[in-house]
């Protein structure tokens, strides 16, 4: 297993910067679009499990309303 490579700083106006490569920076952005990917996925994923889940409420014949109505 390769070390991480430890963080270059350089200090600008007083400033502590850290410094990364291009390469590194695409990285950065490509991580968090597939974070972000992932979240709307997973929000997705929430809203058809409460949508399921109202109806099998309605299903079984629940006798409380659901919180609102299924799409």
């Amino acid at each position: 297993m390769s070390r991480r490579p430890l963080p270059r700083r350089v200090r600008i106006d007083g400033e502590v910067l850290v410094v990364i490569s291009e390469k590194e920076y695409e990285g950065l952005l490509a991580t968090r679009r597939q974070v972000g990917a992932i979240g709307a996925r997973t929000r997705v994923l929430q809203q058809a499990l409460a949508d399921a889940l109202a109806r099998l409420a309605l299903a079984e014949g629940g006798g409380g309303a659901p919180d609102r109505e299924p799409s």
